[in-house]
């Protein structure tokens, strides 16, 4: 008899065991490697297995929110990135999208707008504004200059950003070309080095506040930032979503009077259909192991996530399992 309460007291610390020893084994798809989103899936992966030991998050490269949407919402992958613009063209139905997609849910935001990680700029060779006397992109259509523009590839958000930027001011494609300039189409890193080279006159794309291609862009040449006016930047945050933010005169050297611009966050995204249980473990790695998320993370995550960065909504719901937690803990 005593033989067999030990034998069921032994089972039922190994059920206990094994009940506690919750692991979690899931693709996390983010954008290119190498950047800020696989930085940032180096640290959701070391949170989630900090706080359930012997889970992974594998990251998967794609090419970007537009794509881990879809993906996501079609139970390809568990768990995604995506931007606030990305999200809010996918929720209604903008293009890229033919359809709205509404399966997708938010666990936790990665970083907000205010963080200033996706900031518009718009550059110009100060040389070339000198020489046509440009301070605003409204000089250039009044003057109707051509000018050589460079924005990111299409299939990008930020290339929709970009444009409607420079559209609502009249510097349509249409417009630059029938003025004997040219719009060119390249990834960032792309875009500075022909800024660089001398052969743009505008560079026109979204990157983190003093980003190391801005300072090579600023020390390789003499350069301005334009500024846009704000009612311009509201339209284009009403559409894409995001925040109206600011570059501070001064806080560029090559930018005395600053401007406001559009800036954009991410979130953790995951499918409507993920079951309760599972985004409330993961919701509550996340907040939980938060240091250890921003030890493990992009250097400029560790300077900006907080619990209250972490709650903050944005235009797709938070998942119910995601929402019990923050709940719970007062986060909400």
């Amino acid at each position: 008899m005593k033989g067999r309460l030990i034998a069921l007291a032994l089972a039922m610390g190994l059920a206990a065991t094994a009940a506690h020893a919750q692991s979690y084994n899931l693709t996390l798809t983010g954008a290119s490697p190498g950047g800020l989103w696989s930085r940032i899936g180096g640290g959701v992966d070391a949170a989630i297995a900090a706080a359930y030991p012997g889970s992974t998050i594998t990251y998967q490269t794609s090419s970007g929110g537009l794509a881990n949407i879809p993906m996501v919402a079609g139970g390809k992958v568990p768990l995604g990135i995506a931007s606030d613009g990305e999200l809010t063209a996918a929720f209604t139905g903008q293009k890229p999208f033919k359809s709205p997609i509404k399966d997708v849910r938010a666990l936790v935001r990665l970083y907000t707008p205010a963080a200033r990680f996706q900031t518009t700029h718009v550059f110009m060779n100060k040389d070339f504004a000198d020489k046509h006397g440009i301070k605003t992109l409204a000089d250039v259509v009044r003057k109707k200059i051509a000018v050589r523009v460079g924005i990111n590839r299409p299939g990008n958000m930020d290339t929709d950003v970009s444009r409607m930027l420079m559209d609502l001011q009249g510097a349509t494609k249409e417009n630059i070309e029938s003025w004997g300039g040219q719009v060119i189409h390249a990834a960032s890193k792309e875009l500075t080095s022909l800024m660089l080279d001398r052969r743009l006159d505008i560079a026109n794309f979204g990157i983190s506040f003093n980003h190391p291609r801005v300072r090579e862009i600023a020390k390789g040449i003499p350069v301005i930032l334009l500024e846009t006016p704000e009612s311009v930047v509201q339209k284009v945050v009403d559409k894409f979503g995001g925040e109206v933010c600011t570059i501070k005169p001064g806080e560029y050297a090559f930018s005395k009077n600053g401007t406001k611009t559009i800036c954009v966050g991410t979130m953790l995204i995951v499918g409507k259909g993920m079951d309760d249980k599972t985004a409330y473990d993961l919701t509550k790695a996340m907040f939980e192991q938060i240091e250890t998320f921003k030890d493990k993370s992009h250097r400029l995550i560790k300077a900006s996530a907080t619990p209250k960065t972490l709650s903050q909504p944005g235009i797709i719901p938070f998942h119910p399992g995601a929402l019990k937690y923050m709940k719970e803990k007062g986060y909400m």
